[in-house]
């Protein structure tokens, strides 16, 4: 096989694996997992603290994006 075939063929291949893995039965600890983690998360940011951590953190990285490449440009 020529190197443009084996190219073609890896990408729809390596896409319907992918969509057979997230069509697949989910694990029973996948579900009790995903309700600890709402509990936990909807705890925390139920607390004033917690909210005031969590808009800390996305303020200073909003600043960090923001202020990425401006040393870049002239």
């Amino acid at each position: 096989m020529s190197r443009t075939v084996q190219q073609t063929v890896w990408k729809p291949a390596a896409l319907a694996a992918a969509g057979c893995l997230l069509l697949a039965p989910t694990p029973a600890y996948a579900s009790t997992y995903w309700f600890g983690f709402k509990k936990f998360w909807s705890a925390f940011l139920g607390d004033q603290n917690g909210v005031v951590v969590t808009i800390i953190i996305i303020g200073i990285a909003s600043l960090f994006i923001i202020t990425r490449g401006k040393w870049r440009k002239s």
